[in-house]
């Protein structure tokens, strides 16, 4: 699908993935840097959480009838916009409450750097650790390229917007350069419509389809249907060092060394265990085997303190 480019110690390896069609380059440096990351999407979000999110919802009506189905979806919409829609109401300012915050944390930031003007339309940004980059305020982009990929004015951009706005130069507010996208109005104009209500399956009209549809053949499977989505091989999963140690939210328990807790030995559990005697010719077994090997407490009972058998009690 893409064209992918991964380089590590200056070795590339591009040639591998010459048989798919190129998209775009994507190269990786060391440090995570998305360098070459396009700033098409305007998020940084790597991730598909936000759909998974609502297949979540929708594990209800996942297996009803195709009907069925698209009334559970539909109505869960109907309700989940009224939802947010509330939510919408309550919130004050020119940016998404979402937008706020990350808008809150780059300020923070921000106060820790010094900005130097050229005369121009660019600024170079200095940090605490002797770290520089370029704004450039008539293309609205900085080295750092975080402001180019989510659309929201970096720790860098909001320096050097309120360095123009001490001399003048601009207003000095961060929102006025942050992408529509995280703009209030721009979430109400997405949530603006309304999914209306229907009537109930009495009341729809007849088909006038001449053709009778029958369901097609189904075969019962045997067990209980599932109802979660069939997850892939590597997803949910956390390779350290070489090895799958986190899966699907469970800590691996690969290489690790199962002890019995009746016999004490390595290698089984009490399920399993067969009255095998501790490493090292120790005697020390769990009183509730030994009274299970026994025979219970009345032949316990019957059992001779020194270990030389039941006692005698005829000639």
């Amino acid at each position: 699908m893409w064209n992918v480019r991964f380089t590590n110690e200056h070795q590339d390896v591009n040639a591998i993935y010459n048989g798919y069609p190129t998209m775009f380059s994507l190269q990786i440096h060391h440090g995570g840097e998305f360098s070459k990351f396009p700033g098409r999407a305007k998020c940084d979000v790597l991730l598909n959480n936000m759909c998974e999110s609502l297949n979540n919802q929708l594990v209800k009506g996942r297996d009803k009838p195709i009907i069925t189905s698209l009334e559970f979806i539909r109505e869960y919409l109907m309700k989940r916009i009224a939802i947010v829609q509330k939510d919408i109401q309550k919130c004050k300012g020119p940016l998404t409450p979402y937008g706020t915050r990350v808008m809150e944390d780059n300020k923070k930031e921000a106060c820790k750097y010094i900005v130097a003007f050229n005369g121009g339309q660019k600024y170079q940004v200095t940090g605490y650790m002797r770290e520089q980059f370029v704004v450039d305020m008539r293309e609205r982009s900085c080295t750092c390229r975080k402001w180019e990929l989510t659309g929201m004015p970096c720790k860098h951009a909001i320096a050097t917007i309120w360095d123009m706005g001490k001399n003048n130069l601009g207003d000095g507010r961060p929102e006025n350069y942050t992408d529509p996208v995280y703009w209030l109005d721009t979430w109400k104009q997405m949530y603006e419509f309304k999914i209306d209500p229907i009537n109930g399956r009495s009341m729809w009209p007849k088909s006038q389809c001449p053709t009778f549809l029958i369901p097609p053949h189904h075969h019962k499977q045997i067990g209980r249907p599932k109802k979660k989505r069939k997850k892939g091989v590597n997803e949910g999963v956390i390779f350290m060092d070489g090895e799958d140690m986190v899966k699907f939210g469970k800590l691996s328990r690969q290489g690790k060394s199962v002890k019995c807790s009746k016999c004490n030995n390595n290698g089984h559990n009490s399920r399993t265990c067969k009255g095998q005697s501790a490493v090292g010719g120790s005697k020390k077994v769990n009183k509730t085997f030994t009274m299970k090997k026994c025979g219970g407490g009345k032949n316990a009972a019957n059992v001779d303190k020194s270990g030389g058998g039941k006692k005698s009690t005829g000639a």
